[in-house]
């Protein structure tokens, strides 16, 4: 998994980078998806600080953006959190949790 943390209109120290790059990889490294790159931007305009997270996630891309004041940590939490509960959402929705075998299982179990 690629992560890539980018800043606009402010500089960034490695602390907060390695922060946000350990932050994405301790979240989306519980789900069986097959992640191929995160992206976090993090945006400051008039002391409000923006952070937006793409995930690339085959078959389902996965967008989520946070804002906060003033505090780079909470923006990069709530945005990992927000994309973090869109996969669970996903993959969620992706499981059939009440499979009922097809016509075809079931007269193969039948018969055996």
């Amino acid at each position: 998994m690629d992560i890539t943390v980018s800043v606009r209109h402010f500089e960034l120290d490695n602390e907060v980078r390695d922060y946000a790059v350990k932050a994405a990889e301790d979240a989306f490294s519980e789900f069986r998806l097959r992640i191929s790159s995160v992206k976090i931007v993090l945006d400051m305009q008039r002391n409000t600080i923006t952070a937006h997270l793409d995930a690339a996630v085959k078959d389902h891309p996965v967008t989520a953006a946070s804002q906060a004041f003033d505090n780079v940590y909470k923006a990069i939490d709530e945005v990992v959190a927000k994309a973090s509960a869109q996969m669970r959402r996903y993959l969620d929705k992706k499981q059939d949790h009440k499979r009922t075998p097809s016509i075809g299982e079931a007269t193969a179990e039948a018969e055996s």
